[in-house]
């Protein structure tokens, strides 16, 4: 379940000692009667959480941020994420989360109207991005969070400790990342969860249509090491317009099957347009033995009034699976291979982000391999090697063309603290 558990943020603090001249000869000792950090946040009933991931990736062709949201880069390092977290939620009572990523994430993640670019076109939202800011108040078996959290679709997570690989699958790009809104879930038995919500939509802190998306949600839990969590979203979203300087692989036409939407202009409060979108979701956890699980995540999408060429408004429709194993060897190395196919009807949402791809149905698939190596119990180390190919080209070539295939590979280090 993509982001139920996810992170909330929390300062970095500092605690210093008094400046002391010593015999540098004896031994350096800590008083333990002395408080520590984590000691006070604990017994406050306190959580927090903090991170840093840091990598290379490159890939041999011009990535489409369709396809591989978070890495727009050809080849290139980068600071992904500083993720800080601090939350209070008791089992009863009121309480609340707060979570802050800062890096170059940020501006692929971030929602509209709390962007540094408020037009919040991929890559182009600041360095700043809140995923999550909730009040929450528990009673009995019910949980209300108000505010801002993640969604229940997808298997994948915007805070990178959470992820298996380093990259994002396929599907994580066309599936809502968070909602600003209103979620209630009731713990029915111990093993079902029921979950209603009403929000502004999809990653949208502020709204962009008058109208509400509902989100419904089935979690159930079958054994110890079986889950399945059903969602589904339905409501209206603001549509891109069309006309004589359509292209069908630019940002602009394309970001109603992803999650980022274009500048004021073109909300319907302003004469644009806006149309139905639903998806479907579901995503079956089973673990195969005490190091292994198996996941699978599937999506059907519609969109209504999307514009599907210069002259044509109709409806877009995708839908995709991923499947993830994961193994942990022992306490320091693991390996995740993913493997995902995604069928676009009409070719829009994963046409290339640079312009030029034919419309018609397209097929992308791509398999991913990652290898895990935890030096320490708080840094991991990945590896990744990633092919992805499409039925029509969608990928970047240097002479200006496209091609069908494009292979990826690179490092990353994570270390929490």
């Amino acid at each position: 379940m993509k982001k139920s558990s996810l992170l909330a943020l929390s300062s970095l603090l500092l605690v210093s000692s008094p400046f002391v001249y010593a015999d540098t000869s004896a031994p350096a000792t800590t008083d333990s009667s002395k408080p520590t950090l984590e000691t006070i946040l604990s017994n406050s009933g306190i959580t927090d959480k903090e991170y840093i991931d840091a990598s290379y990736i490159g890939h041999n062709q011009t990535p489409n941020t369709n396809i591989q949201v978070i890495d727009p880069n050809k080849s290139s390092f980068g600071l992904h994420q500083l993720g800080v977290v601090i939350a209070k939620q008791p089992k009863e009572g009121f309480g609340g989360l707060v979570n802050v990523i800062a890096g170059s994430d940020a501006g692929a993640i971030c929602s509209y109207g709390i962007c540094t670019n408020n037009t919040a076109q991929p890559f182009s939202g600041g360095s700043l991005a809140l995923p999550q800011a909730f009040l929450q108040y528990a009673k009995s078996s019910w949980t209300t969070i108000l505010g801002k959290f993640p969604s229940l679709a997808g298997a994948e997570s915007f805070d990178s400790t959470l992820n298996t690989n380093m990259t994002r699958s396929i599907l994580y790009n066309h599936q809502p990342f968070t909602h600003t809104g209103l979620r209630v879930s009731d713990a029915v038995t111990g093993s079902t969860t029921l979950t209603f919500g009403i929000n502004n939509g999809w990653d949208q802190a502020a709204a962009q249509t008058s109208s509400k998306t509902i989100e419904l949600a089935l979690n159930e839990t079958f054994t110890a090491d079986t889950s399945l969590v059903a969602s589904i979203y339905s409501g209206d979203e603001a549509m891109p317009q069309y006309g004589a300087t359509y292209n069908p692989g630019n940002v602009v036409p394309l970001i109603y099957t992803a999650n980022t939407i274009g500048g004021s202009a073109l909300l319907p409060t302003n004469g644009g347009r806006s149309g139905l979108r639903n998806i479907y979701d579901v995503v079956f956890t089973s673990n195969l033995t005490a190091q292994t699980t198996f996941i699978v995540d599937a999506d059907y999408v519609t969109q209504q009034n999307a514009a599907l060429s210069t002259t044509t408004v109709g409806t877009e429709t995708y839908w995709g699976v991923a499947a993830y194993l994961n193994h942990q060897f022992n306490d320091q190395y693991r390996v995740s291979l993913r493997a995902e196919q995604l069928r676009d009807e009409q070719g829009v949402a994963i046409a290339y982000s640079g312009g030029g791809t034919p419309l018609g149905p397209n097929t992308v698939r791509e398999v991913t391999l990652t290898l895990g190596y935890a030096p320490v119990k708080n840094v991991e180390i990945r590896t990744e090697l990633r092919g992805d190919r499409a039925d029509n080209p969608i990928f970047g070539t240097s002479n200006g063309s496209l091609t069908q295939n494009m292979l990826t590979y690179g490092v990353q280090g994570i270390y929490k603290f």
